[in-house]
């Protein structure tokens, strides 16, 4: 899956895949995993809906938004047509090496009904994840993406088994750092010059919090 975005109140950051560790799959644990992925979640004030193309016409007006882009290597979506194929792609659920679990689901308002974003998860063999979010800048400030990570953090431990989540993000991404600390995440290090794109070096910090095995 493309790197995703972890995108907060007025700024954007980026998350990095971790090096999966050799711990192995337990049996079946894909096939749970793709069954767990077809469920959606709900909070107060939304439903998380796994993604599907269809969902691009509805994303594509708030993911065109350059803000969103500010602190990552990635630009908006060319168009409508571009998205929907990424989409399909992701609708697999799977890596195309068939190793990793690839989790998207969509953010919809319960009370509006429109899509105002998405939470992005590739989940390993050894039970660690990483995750991402991109929410549409007229839904800053609410809480919201607080509440969608959340409750993805809680499935993830429910369902997926998951026991440790990193996140790396921009240095100069203050409301998504802040974001991270809301849900539990730990700051663990540093990485200087961990990439350049938009004129400028990115500075990389590395979250983590880790999740009771079993739920």
């Amino acid at each position: 899956m493309d790197e995703p975005r972890l995108c907060g109140a007025g700024d954007g950051g980026r998350l990095n895949a971790p090096a999966p560790e050799a711990d192995g799959a337990p049996p079946g644990w894909l096939e749970q995993g793709l069954a767990a992925a077809e469920r959606g979640i709900h909070t107060p004030r939304l439903r998380l809906e796994p993604l599907h193309a269809g969902h691009a016409a509805e994303l594509w007006p708030v993911l065109s938004d350059p803000r969103l882009y500010a602190h990552v290597p990635q630009d908006p979506p060319a168009s409508v047509e571009w998205l929907a194929r990424r989409y399909a792609l992701l609708e697999s659920r799977l890596s195309p090496e068939g190793d990793e679990l690839w989790l998207n689901w969509v953010l919809r308002q319960r009370e509006r009904g429109g899509c105002i974003g998405s939470v992005q998860v590739t989940v390993y063999a050894d039970a660690s994840a990483y995750f991402a979010y991109e929410l549409g800048s007229a839904f800053w400030g609410q809480g919201l993406a607080c509440e969608a990570c959340a409750a993805v953090l809680q499935v993830l431990q429910a369902d997926f088994d998951v026991r440790r989540v990193v996140a790396e993000v921009d240095t100069l991404n203050t409301p998504s750092i802040r974001l991270l600390e809301r849900l539990g995440f730990e700051c663990t290090a540093l990485r200087r010059d961990a990439d350049t794109f938009k004129g400028r070096s990115s500075d990389e910090y590395r979250y983590e919090r880790a999740l009771d095995a079993g739920g």
